[in-house]
């Protein structure tokens, strides 16, 4: 036990204030699925993808004026300011991708647009289930056994978008190839993301076991 647990007890507003923001991602991947499953309709749900990043904003901002307030926190400061833009990070480019899908008007789906976006909603659960073990800060192996599925994910990822790339350019419609190329890519970012986020928790994790 750390001295100053002796001392103060701790602020519990940051684990909150966590698990909204991956509440909110969780949200903000779902409805990025659906798109991804309802193409070409379905476009009006973006701006509720940009209502959410917002809302994220706010949880984000929330969080570092509560980490200038607060005298104790459950974890070190300096872990907390590591979590908080990691998690907007995500958020941030699942609103970019939306934006991309929405923008290219797609006259369809495909089989590796609703894989990436199923990959990704996968992720965020793993997030969320993260940061909950991670509030109880006594089995770090809880928060090692999610990080590592995500990290799974995260490299699942990395082949499906190899192989869209490839049987992408199978295909003779340059237009169609330089969207859904940009798009790939958009959504292997928000996938690098979910993998910062999986790595930042089970560091912290393990720095307190």
């Amino acid at each position: 036990m750390r001295v100053r647990d002796l001392i103060l007890p701790e602020d519990r507003v940051f684990f909150s204030l966590f698990k909204q923001m991956a509440a909110t991602i969780s949200e903000a991947a779902t409805v990025l699925n659906e798109i991804t499953h309802e193409l070409p309709s379905g476009l009006e749900k973006a701006h509720r993808v940009r209502q959410i990043e917002h809302n994220g904003d706010e949880i984000t901002r929330k969080t570092y004026e509560k980490l200038n307030e607060s005298l104790i926190t459950p974890l070190e400061p300096e872990e907390i300011s590591r979590l908080a833009p990691v998690f907007d990070d995500v958020l941030d480019r699942i609103d970019h991708v939306t934006q991309q899908v929405c923008t290219y008007g797609l006259g369809e789906s495909s089989d590796a647009l609703k894989e990436f976006s199923y990959l990704i909603l996968l992720s965020t659960i793993e997030i969320d289930h993260a940061i909950r073990s991670l509030e109880a800060l006594g089995k770090p192996e809880d928060v090692s056994r999610h990080a590592v599925e995500i990290n799974r994910l995260y490299n699942l990822s990395i082949e499906l978008q190899s192989r869209a790339v490839l049987e992408l350019f199978k295909t003779k419609d340059l237009l169609l190839i330089i969207k859904l190329k940009d798009i790939y890519e958009g959504l292997g970012r928000v996938m690098e993301k979910c993998n910062d986020v999986g790595h930042a928790l089970n560091d912290i994790a393990m720095s307190h076991s």
